[in-house]
């Protein structure tokens, strides 16, 4: 993998965990799902990573990894 691809994760996963409220101790899930989101995005081409990521307030009992699964329906 690249650095700059690499630099691309880190940045998204950085987002990610945010968003998510800056939870402690799972670096790993973040990480990980801006990995998948990155390859994901690269099997169809598009270039831009970006996946709808609930605030603190509206997060229900799941891990960084359902959220690939959700897609981008919002309303999820």
């Amino acid at each position: 993998m690249g650095a700059a691809v690499e630099q691309m994760i880190r940045e998204r996963a950085y987002e990610l965990w945010e968003r998510a409220g800056r939870p402690n101790g799972r670096s790993d899930e973040f990480w990980f799902a801006a990995r998948a989101e990155f390859e994901r995005k690269e099997g169809t081409g598009e270039r831009k990573l970006g996946v709808p990521v609930r605030r603190r307030g509206e997060v229900r009992c799941e891990s960084a990894a359902d959220w690939g699964k959700r897609g981008r329906d919002p309303s999820l």
